[in-house]
């Protein structure tokens, strides 16, 4: 059990069998997590105490017993429920992994329908999964490993998995204008970006942009690319990059800008989560 006093404490892997997917433990106490998106598909769970967190304008609250799924790009935050904090394991899912297996079960691009499950025979596959991907993972063969990771995500989606639709919060920022911009953002997520070109390329002032985009988000432009940046970060330090060459190459001002944006988003240095998930 979670020692009541404050603990503040993430530790990371990477899976030998699927290289982008990205493994965690977590302990937190007083930590909350700022509004934020991630690249990828994330699941988890907690063992002890309770976080909540709002997603889409309402709040919801994973306890032990439910398993948390949350769909790339949906921003979201997070904080323990109580004072004597909460543990989390949280699997993240290369968006490229859950399109085959998408394809697989012929449903085409894939998204959750619910951010909490009520689904006790999932909760117990996945922590089960979990340890076998981080813990034991010298003791089991690549074989049974991916066996059992294609079996939960299968799973997983066919149970509560739908056919992806724009969320109806994004209805006044259209689609298309939101693709736009966010495609601006990942082609050029190394480069500087004003609010008033951004608006004009959409058609808005950037007033109305700024508003649109909170809105349909949860997130301001800036924090929005702020997070794009860490999150392909995080990939970069996962594929063996330097700490110097990805601040560098992510538009980072210096790499002490990048070492304190990492830590507050992560609770890690750079260089300790890439010790922790590379070979």
């Amino acid at each position: 059990m979670m020692a009541t006093s404050a603990v503040e404490k993430i530790d990371y892997w990477q899976a030998s069998i699927l290289k982008e997917m990205e493994l965690s433990r977590a302990q937190f106490t007083h930590f909350a997590f700022e509004k934020h998106v991630h690249l990828d598909y994330h699941i988890g769970v907690v063992s002890h105490g309770g976080q909540r967190y709002h997603h889409r304008g309402s709040e919801y609250r994973l306890t032990p017993g439910n398993l948390s799924t949350l769909n790339p790009d949906e921003s979201h935050n997070g904080q323990s429920i109580a004072d004597g904090g909460y543990e989390a394991l949280v699997m993240s899912l290369p968006t490229s992994y859950v399109q085959q297996v998408g394809e697989a079960l012929n449903q085409g691009e894939l998204y959750f329908s619910t951010p909490i499950l009520d689904d006790p025979k999932l909760r117990a596959y996945f922590i089960r999964l979990h340890s076998q991907l981080t813990l034991h993972q010298a003791n089991i063969t690549p074989l049974e490993a991916e066996t059992l990771l294609l079996g939960f995500i299968s799973e997983l989606f066919y149970r509560h998995g739908k056919l992806r639709n724009l969320p109806s919060s994004q209805a006044r920022l259209s689609g298309a204008q939101l693709d736009n911009i966010k495609q601006q953002f990942h082609q050029g997520v190394d480069q500087e970006f004003e609010l008033e070109p951004l608006a004009l390329s959409i058609g808005l002032s950037k007033f109305q942009f700024l508003r649109q985009f909170k809105a349909a988000t949860g997130m301001t432009p800036h924090a929005y690319l702020k997070r794009l940046r860490l999150e392909y970060a995080k990939k970069a330090l996962m594929r063996g990059d330097s700490a110097i060459s990805t601040a560098y190459d992510l538009g980072f001002f210096d790499q002490s800008h990048f070492n304190k944006a990492f830590k507050r988003a992560f609770l890690i240095t750079p260089a300790h989560f890439q010790k922790r998930v590379t070979p």
